[in-house]
This record gives C-alpha cells, structure tokens and sequence, in this order.
C-alpha cells in the first residue's frame, strides 16, 4: 500500500511538472507584440472613412485611428498594411497579422474563423442608384437585377442570394465606376462608404430602405484572449467617450475632401 502511494505521488508530482512546462512554454502573442515593438493591423483602404488613402498619399480613417490607440495602450506602434478585403479573414487566421481593422462585420460565419472584439459601429447594407432608377427599394432588387458589390464583403453574401445578376469588384469605388458607365443597375455598400460615394459622384441617389443591419468588429486569431481583452477595453473606452461617433464624423469630412 505504501509502495502504491508513492507510485501515486510521483505521478501526480509529474503531471503536475507537465501541466506547468507547458503553461510556461505557451506564448503570450501580448508578450509577443510588446517585445517586437508593433502590432500588425491589416485593413483594405477603400472604405471611407473607416480606411481610405489621405492627402498625403497615407492610409487613414476611423479604424486607422482605434488601431493606434490599441497600439498605444500596448506601449508599441501600429504597423498598417493594406490588402484586398477577401484576403484579411484567410490572413488573420493563419495569424500572419495580429489584427484586422476593415469595417468587418462580425458574422457567425467568420467566427468561425477568427475571435471578434465588441461591435464600435451599428451600421447596414444600402442601395446605391443613378437618378431616374425604377430601383426605388430593397423589394426591386429580384433575380436578374444587376447589382455591383465589394469582393467578400456581406454586401457579396447578401445579393448573392437575391440574384444571379451579381458582380464583385475589388472596392466600392470600382463598383460605383461600373454603375456610372452603365455596366450594373444598382450597387449594394455598407451605409457610410455608400454615403461617401454618393456623396463625391454627381448623378447617384441612395435609396432610404437598407437591405439590412449590421455591426462591425476588430477581428483577432483565435485563442488570443489576452489581446482581445486589450482590444475591448480600448474601444470600451472610445465608445463610451464618444470618441469613435466623433472620429466617424471627422474621417467623413476628410475624406470627402480627398475625393
């Protein structure tokens, strides 16, 4: 029995010595970050004005600046990099950047992909048409309409749904130069970018009815609780100081004035 006892020490004694070498080997990606002296934000800027390009040629907007104060609050720099919206969520997950800042929103498809922090931005999907369109609301868009969408957005997801008469462009932009030239009947944005386009292309109407609401949220890899736990208290902080409803309205009027 003595001899069982001691078997039985020595075990738990191991598993116990095991359970503590792996939770010291296990990397902390906050250590990680702090001790490169960055945190990598990947973000697609042709979405104003949550990321677009600046006057001086930099990539700017609301996400931009939440990004910089995530950065901030971890004592490194924010190092941005700019890639096309349906890349962000496959990167993410292969954790080749810490984080994705891109007007996401955060559907229970891609939570299976990757971790969302909190929702900073309640938002929708809008129809965007030229002026005299028999497009008058979200009931007109049947199957066979013609509608332009950014590649992998909700808005795709959605409209693929409703019709076959789909087409994917790489940013909102390039799908409003299709609606200009006649190539599609409508094109279907997230609200602010779909404000901002109509807002710089004479000739375009937003209709009033959105196809749906949405919220948007910062997307992390998975199992990285610690960072997303950084993540929510800064934009906690930002959404109760209002600090994120004013950044939307300053990048609204920046980026009108870039054009």
């Amino acid at each position: 029995m003595k001899a069982f006892k001691k078997v039985a020490a020595l075990l738990l004694v191991v598993a116990l010595l095991a359970t503590s070498l792996v939770s010291c080997g296990k990397k902390s990606i906050v250590d990680e970050i702090k001790k490169s002296g960055k945190l990598t934000v990947i973000t697609e800027p042709g979405f104003a004005p949550f990321e677009y390009i600046d006057a001086n040629g930099e990539i700017a907007g609301v996400d931009i600046e939440i990004a910089k104060k995530i950065a901030e609050k971890l004592g490194v720099e924010a190092e941005i990099t700019a890639m096309d919206f349906d890349a962000i969520i496959p990167a993410i997950q292969a954790g080749k950047a810490n984080l994705g800042a891109a007007g996401i929103t955060a559907t229970e498809e891609r939570a299976k992909s990757v971790d969302f922090s909190v929702n900073y931005v309640d938002t929708g999907l809008y129809i965007i048409v030229p002026e005299g369109s028999a497009i008058a609301g979200a009931a007109d868009i049947v199957e066979g309409t013609a509608v332009g969408v950014q590649l992998g957005t909700t808005s795709d997801m959605l409209v693929s749904d409703i019709t076959s008469g789909i087409s994917r462009y790489k940013t909102v932009a390039d799908a409003v130069v299709a609606l200009q030239s006649g190539k599609i009947e409508a094109v279907v944005a997230d609200e602010l970018p779909a404000k901002d386009a109509v807002a710089n292309n004479t000739g375009l109407v937003l209709l009033e009815e959105p196809l749906s609401v949405e919220q948007y949220a910062l997307a992390i890899t998975k199992g990285n609780e610690e960072l997303l736990e950084v993540i929510n208290e800064v934009l906690g902080e930002m959404i109760e100081s209002g600090e994120v409803d004013k950044l939307i309205q300053e990048h609204m009027e920046l980026a009108a004035a870039v054009g």
